[in-house]
Parts: structure tokens; sequence; C-alpha cells
């Protein structure tokens, strides 16, 4: 959506060229979409018979489920990302002997113990490319989190046509060809808060009242 949607002049500024910390939220938003009893009502049906639809009952329950996993979910990224930092900014040609014990050591205070002769390093592709930047997996979330809930509060929720339009001019269309932070506040009306993104880990309590039922 990204890519086909940007409006930028020059290539340079166009589609996913944005900020690290910035890249993953605008498709992490998407995500929230299927959770939401309607969208889901408007194709997902049972293989036999169409009219039957995901009762309420279980997407709440899967709901639920979820929030059994986040914390794992997340302490996993926060040690990703803690390791990625730490090899990117202690790491050099005197201690690079280090960088496997080093790595193993925060995957295994930060998440799981690590099992003994294991070098998860060497098979983590986000170490080049995102460049000491893979914490914007979690930072990116907290954005996008908190943009959907432009939607969730809509009357028309998800299927919200005119908030759909400002979502494309204000956060695709415009890319990197003005600073990231603007285009979220002209988005949402405001700075981005860290408290819907709470909610959807199961740190703070969901409000009782949402459109996604």
């Amino acid at each position: 959506m990204h890519h086909i949607l940007t409006r930028a002049k020059y290539s340079r500024f166009a589609g996913t060229s944005v900020p690290r910390d910035f890249v993953e939220a605008p498709s992490q938003m998407l995500e929230h979409w299927v959770w939401d009893k309607k969208v889901l009502d408007s194709f997902a049906a049972h293989y036999t018979d169409p009219s039957q639809k995901i009762p309420t009952h279980i997407l709440e329950q899967l709901r639920h489920a979820k929030y059994a996993t986040e914390a794992t979910r997340y302490r996993r990224q926060l040690a990703f990302g803690m390791m990625d930092l730490m090899l990117h900014t202690t790491i050099s040609e005197t201690n690079k002997h280090q960088t496997i014990p080093l790595a193993n050591k925060i995957l295994s205070e930060v998440f799981l113990p690590v099992p003994e002769n294991t070098a998860l390093p060497a098979y983590f592709g986000h170490l080049t490319g995102y460049d000491a930047g893979y914490y914007s997996y979690a930072w990116a979330d907290v954005i996008a989190t908190d943009m959907a809930t432009k939607f969730e509060e809509s009357p028309e929720g998800f299927f919200d046509t005119k908030l759909g339009w400002q979502l494309r001019t204000e956060i695709y269309e415009p890319g990197d060809s003005r600073d990231v932070n603007i285009s979220i506040i002209r988005f949402l009306g405001r700075p981005y808060r860290l408290e819907p993104f709470l909610k959807k880990i199961g740190a703070l309590k969901p409000d009782k009242n949402t459109n996604s039922k």
C-alpha cells in the first residue's frame, strides 16, 4: 500500500523510504482490520456455507488467547532489539570474539535461556539492513496501534471511507517527503500515545466499549 499510493515527487522519499522506526507502522496498522467482527463478516465464512460467519464468542476467545502469548512475544522482540543495539555499539575488531557470548547473555537474561553451542546472530538476518534498528518493530507498533484507534473510535469503524482517504493522503502518499511526525499528527490530530499499545499487549485494561465487537 505504501508503494502503490505514494505521491512523493522523488523516489528517494517514496513509499517505504521513511525512517526505520516508522516504516513498519503503516502495514502493522492494517493487522487491526482482521480483528474486527464487521470486517471479518465481509469476507470470512464457513467453506461449506457462506452464511455462517465467525461467531462473536469465538472471536472473543481468540482475543483472550492472544494475551496469553503477547508478553512472551514482546520479551522476545525486546531481547532481539537489545542484542541488535549491543552488537552495533560495543563489538569492534578488538573484541569480536565476544559477539556470540554477549548476544547469548542478553537473549538469556531478557528472553529465554539460550541452548549451549548455538549462535542466533549467525542467522538473524535483520542484523544487516536494519542496522541497530530492530527495535523499530516494537516502536512502530506503538504508532500503528494508536493510528488504528481512529477507526475503532469512528461510528463507521474500519469502513470509514473519509478516514481511509485521510490515511491515504496523510500517511501513505507523503512518504518521507516531509517529517513523518507531521504526517502522524495530521492523521491523528494530535501526537501519538503509548496507551493504546499497552492495552493491545495486555499491560493496561482495554476499554469496555469498542467498535470492534
